[in-house]
């Protein structure tokens, strides 16, 4: 590592060495164990090769893609993590499409130890989607980070230890819990006959994900929640859509509204959601065009949305030089050093962590509507924890709502798994891979195995506490089999903090509950419940 990269990691981390309890020493692991790095395994002479990994076989002209085909294909009932899913269960942990659909072979790993010795191998990357709209807005406007390579991982590297600092994590407790107050306000203004909440209900939560995020990175309310929520009547309603609209994007309320009556944080809703319906971050069939529609449609809103971000930085850095240091400011303060460079970073946040932040909280919601029981004792531990602070006692954690927030994203997690491409040839559960690889690592499928978790498919979070029953507890599963955001995901220490806040404040007022069929998961680079969603919020008794 550069010695510029050692000078930035000490500078960002500048405060006395102390002990950081986290699930996987810096992954995104939800299991409790850490995980101990080993050694990356020799390369054997008994290696297998490469072809003899099993997989689905590529016909002519149809290649993959006949596999999925409607009556003729294998997996023509499953998408997303159920075609993952499928693949395991019928060429095993272990699954090899050859380069057929696409320009390099894909090897798909469904056992989380044959994951440690992909991690740990040293010679694999993210792969890099240059042709996606994202990386060309970057090319022409030069929003990158001006730091490459060792410098730029060894930015991301602090960031991600600070994030996992519990000691910085706790200068947010009040503003996420006053954040969540305010959005649990506005979802009871949501609530229509027999207290259904309405179809702005996404939008409302894309507000809550962005005003949470906005004041951890800037340290600032940037105003998602102000205002009114936004009641459908009968002449601004949206029409349901039928199957002939599947392919129609949502449109909220701030899409109908024009620009100028939009303030800058609604506006940054209004991007934020444009630019995950369409899917503007990856490359994509529908944005790998640069004369299309589509393609211009996501630079407008990329430039826009990165133009937002730097309106809130200036705020931001104003606020911070003119007056005493507040507890939210704390991170925004350790980025200090990084001076110009806090910008792009500032943009990567917002634009990766918004998306999957909102539908870890729907799926939260979705499953505490489902488990009456689970909620009363969720509800109950949030009752006591009011009372205590009622009589002036310290406010007592609520860890049973934390194993909540941990149980739904191991059964839902936000991604259905890690994308690492070879730059040498790396030994796999046996096999030999060669360079230019594309792993596919299915935490997905692997936080929802019954050899890992026990009763997988359940919503249980008493296997997260203490006095869970033994045979089902989190610690019996491997350390890499639930890791819902990846392996290197910044935000990834905080995220449950941010979920805790909001169902606490959701279950001091409400019962939740979910009053019709159980919804579709599509995936569409962030595995989401799709809507229309039938969530009824009654009055807590």
């Amino acid at each position: 590592m550069a010695k510029s990269s050692l000078l930035i990691r000490q500078t960002l981390l500048s405060r006395p060495r102390r002990t950081v309890t986290t699930s996987s020493s810096g992954r995104s692991s939800t299991s409790p164990q850490r995980w101990k790095p080993a050694a990356a395994p020799a390369f054997s002479v008994d290696l297998k090769p490469f072809g003899d990994i099993p997989g689905p076989i590529a016909l002519p002209m149809l290649r993959h893609s006949a596999h999925v085909l409607p009556r003729i294909g294998a997996f023509h009932h499953t998408v997303g993590l159920g075609l993952l899913e499928g693949l395991r269960d019928k060429y095993g942990d272990l699954v090899r499409l050859a380069k057929a659909s696409r320009t390099r072979p894909v090897l798909y790993v469904f056992d989380p130890e044959m994951m440690r010795e992909v991690y740990e191998s040293g010679v694999t990357e993210p792969p890099r989607w240059t042709r996606s709209p994202l990386g060309h807005h970057r090319k022409i406007s030069g929003s990158h980070c001006p730091v490459h390579g060792d410098e730029s991982n060894a930015i991301w590297a602090a960031i991600r230890a600070l994030l996992q600092d519990n000691t910085l994590l706790q200068c947010y407790d009040k503003a996420f819990d006053d954040i969540a107050a305010d959005a649990t306000r506005r979802l009871g203004d949501l609530r229509h006959a027999e207290n259904a909440l309405n179809e702005e209900l996404e939008t409302e939560v894309y507000r809550w994900a962005l005003e949470t995020i906005g004041v951890m990175m800037f340290g600032i309310r940037l105003g998602c929640l102000d205002g009114v929520a936004h009641i459908p009547t009968a002449d601004n309603k949206t029409p349901e859509k039928t199957s002939l609209d599947d392919d129609t994007p949502d449109r909220c309320s701030l899409s109908k509204r024009s620009l100028e009556e939009l303030s800058p944080a609604e506006s940054l809703v209004r991007y934020a959601r444009e630019i995950a319906g369409g899917n503007y971050l990856v490359r994509s069939e529908a944005t790998l065009k640069k004369d299309s529609q589509v393609f211009n449609n996501a630079l407008k809103a990329l430039d826009r949305h990165y133009s937002l971000t730097e309106f809130f930085l200036q705020q931001a850095t104003a606020e911070l030089k003119s007056g005493t240091l507040r507890p939210e400011q704390a991170f925004l303060d350790k980025l200090r050093p990084l001076e110009g460079r806090i910008l792009p970073l500032a943009s990567d946040f917002l634009l990766a962590g918004v998306e999957p932040l909102v539908h870890s909280a729907l799926s939260m919601l979705y499953q505490l509507s489902l488990h009456a029981a689970q909620q009363q004792r969720a509800h109950d531990q949030v009752a006591w924890a009011k009372e205590s602070t009622d009589a002036g006692l310290e406010a007592p954690e609520l860890p049973y709502i934390a194993a909540c927030a941990k149980e739904a994203l191991r059964i839902h997690p936000a991604t259905g798994g890690v994308v690492r491409r070879s730059r040498e040839e790396l030994a796999v559960g046996g096999f030999e891979v060669p360079a230019g690889v594309d792993i596919v690592l299915a935490h997905g499928v692997t936080s929802k195995s019954e050899k890992q978790w026990g009763r997988s498919k359940a919503f249980i979070p008493e296997r997260w506490c203490n006095e869970g029953w033994e045979p089902l507890k989190a610690s019996r599963a491997h350390p890499l089999a639930s890791m819902p955001f990846g392996d290197a995901c910044p935000a990834t220490g905080v995220v449950g903090k941010m979920l805790t806040s909001l169902a606490t404040r959701v279950l001091d007022k409400y019962r939740l509950e979910w009053h019709g069929p159980m919804p579709n998961i599509t995936t569409t680079g962030v595995n989401k419940l799709q809507p229309p969603y039938y969530f009824v919020l009654q009055n807590a008794a």
